[in-house]
């Protein structure tokens, strides 16, 4: 039986919301101390906790999100200096010996696809999903995006750790999200549930991949607190209609993110994609799916 407390309700959002200030404030106050006191948990607490629900300590765990944000930002033309000293490094000396941790090579000589051909957990995603590491498919013409204004809205969250290396992790967490809000009166009908990927795959061990089921919450409700509260922020996304298995879903992404969004000349903005489900697992099965892929994507400049 596992820990309350630990992998118990009551602590998940608490640990949430201090991730939560990482991933917003990556120039920002990261000590222990700090982080603990958004948690609402005594250091030594908050540290245990954090290792339990994570697989690791507070302190990797800032290294990696930052080193990846310096990373997604030296992808949109941003020099190594520059997107190290926004994640908040004192210096270009201490970036390069935390890249060199993390990542085993200097930034100058990091390069993703060499990166996964040399990672350990390749294997894994190979038998997970192609789609990590497919090429990109030649853009069909007959692929559908269409640019769609989404409103602000909050959301109900249950995350999951490592996901994609335990789908039953994933269906527990929908199904615990689901239960709560069909007792509340929620509708999931309609696009209301969406799944989002936290992180990048690319650059992320599945091990440590989060993906979050979120529900639409209407006005004056909240959850439980063992589901976190975040905001969809209002702006614009690129959205595909997708109906069909796995396989489907893994072409529609890769055609999504590795050619589309290319040939388009948009920049992604920094928020989660989605998977919106116009017809809900539990009417058509975890082998089908009926659903919305979203990209988040920056309005093109006049």
């Amino acid at each position: 039986m596992m820990e309350q407390g630990i992998f118990g309700e009551r602590y998940e959002a608490r640990i949430a919301r201090a991730i939560a200030y990482v991933e917003d404030n990556p120039s920002g106050q990261m000590s222990l101390d700090n982080l603990s006191s958004i948690a609402c948990l005594s250091p030594f607490h908050f540290h245990r906790i954090f290792r339990s629900l994570t697989g690791e300590s507070v302190r990797a765990f800032v290294e990696r999100r930052k080193l990846e944000q310096a990373i997604a930002l030296a992808g949109k033309g941003a020099s190594w200096k520059s997107a190290s000293a926004a994640c908040g490094f004192s210096s270009p000396i201490s970036f390069t010996r935390a890249f060199r941790r993390v990542f085993g090579m200097p930034p100058s000589g990091f390069d993703r696809a060499a990166w996964w051909q040399a990672r350990a957990d390749r294997q894994d995603a190979l038998t997970v999903s192609s789609y990590f590491l497919r090429p990109a498919p030649a853009l069909d013409p007959a692929f559908k995006v269409d640019l769609v204004e989404r409103p602000a809205v909050r959301l109900a969250v249950a995350r999951v750790w490592g996901g994609y290396l335990h789908p039953g992790r994933l269906v527990s967490a929908y199904e615990r999200l689901r239960n709560w809000a069909q007792k509340a009166g929620i509708d999931a009908s309609s696009g209301r549930i969406s799944g989002a990927s936290r992180d990048d795959p690319d650059l992320t061990p599945l091990s440590r991949c989060r993906y979050d089921f979120q529900i639409e919450l209407p006005e004056g409700v909240s959850p439980p607190t063992h589901f976190s509260v975040a905001e969809r922020k209002p702006g614009l996304w690129a959205v595909t209609p997708v109906a069909g298995g796995l396989e489907v879903v893994d072409r529609a992404w890769s055609m999504l993110f590795k050619s589309w969004l290319t040939a388009s000349g948009l920049d992604l903005r920094d928020e989660p994609a989605e998977e919106v489900y116009l017809k809900l697992p539990e009417d058509i099965g975890w082998t089908e799916f009926d659903l919305l892929c979203c990209v988040p994507v920056a309005r093109p400049s006049a």
